[in-house]
């Protein structure tokens, strides 16, 4: 099972799957209008060249993985003492990233004339100030937010590193970790009453523990995915808090709170694909030539008067069908740069750089990290445009530069040792 957990191919069909079936049943429901027909061969179109691309790399690359005896590959191995430092430092940066983060709500209650405490208490009015804040500084420098995602993919990278120990160790430890890097990363969300920064480190635990596992990296009699139940029971236990906190089941019109929560679930999924039809329907160039694939780089050069500022937000462009929705998957950044050869070429890329980057995150932290990232693009591809954060390239960045040369443990150690110790 943990194979096709973290196999890219199942898990971008997946979701595809899911979200075209659910965005139908709306259609059929009458909830959505009928797809457009550049809707259909867009989404067609992205799925079929994925597929594409990784089948082309499968038909190249060398089945044996790479492991850490065989030539090119770095010789230092990933030790119990090296681990638990890169897992300290990490939780440290984790620290630093909530403080900072109280930091910028002090400094957004200074900004609107309101005391601290009045704006905590209030969390319907915090998440529209900090909205506002973010979206309305987007084109400034402003150190403290440099400083946040600098910490925050620091602390992202240790999701990966806690998911290798969870599966890996078998001291009382991995548990101490794991349950420090948990309440760091709900008390941040919170904080910023956001559950997708959470929600996209539970899912770096998941897939290290389970790419560990499916590759064979250590050797346990009795494997269980068990470990792996208090990270996703964080997940849901902030989703409860925030719905708590904000009340956004409300906005959907459902007879009932609890219904409006579980109703909340199926319009994530659906709507996405709703809203791009919506967005294809009317758009009529010109094309943005990667202004929004590559914002973070076009952000800079703004900033250093390289280029004109736009119109851009950060959380998206909100329209009604019937209910608010923000989110347009990753195609709309693909085709509002590219049109169609954006479609076709784009995904077709990932589909080559998935195998790859499969090959080398077995024996590389490095490149897992980078892999794990790719992942968690391909999952919320149905959702948005996962790369529009400066702190994802941070992340993948720090991950080269401070895990050089560490490779995972060799493919298949001996049976009954512990790889960490």
């Amino acid at each position: 099972m943990t194979r096709y957990l973290t196999n890219p191919l199942f898990v971008f069909l997946s979701i595809w799957a899911l979200a075209t079936g659910s965005y139908a049943m709306g259609v059929v429901t009458g909830l959505f209008r009928p797809p457009e027909a550049i809707t259909l061969a867009v989404v067609f179109l992205s799925i079929l060249t994925f597929c594409l691309g990784y089948l082309t790399w499968t038909l190249f690359q060398d089945p044996t993985p790479l492991t850490a005896e065989q030539p090119g590959a770095p010789s230092r191995s990933l030790s119990r003492a090296r681990i638990t430092a890169g897992l300290r430092f990490t939780l440290f940066m984790g620290l630093v990233a909530l403080g900072l983060g109280f930091y910028r709500i002090a400094l957004v209650a200074s900004h609107v004339g309101i005391s601290f405490f009045d704006l905590v208490t209030h969390p319907t009015t915090m998440r529209l100030q900090l909205v506002l804040f973010i979206g309305t500084n987007i084109f400034e420098v402003s150190y403290v937010a440099i400083l946040i995602s600098v910490a925050s993919s620091l602390f992202s990278i240790g999701f990966v590193l806690v998911g290798i120990y969870l599966y890996m160790s078998t001291s009382v430890a991995r548990y101490l970790y794991l349950a420090a890097f948990l309440l760091i990363s709900i008390t941040v969300g919170l904080t910023n009453l956001s559950r997708f920064e959470v929600t996209v480190h539970i899912l770096y635990i998941v897939f290290a523990y389970c790419f560990m596992s499916a590759r064979g990296h250590a050797v346990r009699a009795r494997h269980t995915l068990l470990p792996l139940l208090a990270p996703i029971g964080t997940v849901a236990l902030l989703f409860i808090l925030i719905e708590f906190l904000l009340n956004k089941g409300a906005t959907f019109a459902q007879p009932d709170r609890l219904r409006g929560f579980f109703f909340g679930f199926y319009w994530y999924i659906a709507s996405p694909l709703a809203a791009l039809n919506e967005f294809l329907a009317r758009f009529d160039g010109p094309y943005d030539l990667g202004q929004n694939m590559f914002f973070p780089l076009y952000k800079w050069l703004c900033r250093f008067h390289l280029a004109p500022p736009t119109d851009f937000s950060v959380y998206g462009e909100m329209i009604f069908i019937p209910y608010p929705a923000n989110v347009y998957t990753y195609l709309r950044s693909l085709y509002e740069d590219f049109g169609m050869t954006g479609v076709i070429v784009i995904p077709y890329v990932l589909g080559l750089a998935a195998c790859l980057l499969r090959a080398k995150a077995t024996w590389s932290l490095p490149y897992l990290n980078l892999y794990l990232v790719l992942l968690a693009f391909l999952l919320f591809s149905f959702y948005n445009y996962y790369l529009i954060s400066t702190q994802i390239y941070m992340q993948v960045v720090f991950g080269f530069v401070l895990f050089r040369g560490t490779p995972l443990p060799p493919v298949e150690p001996q049976e009954g040792c512990d790889p960490l110790s």
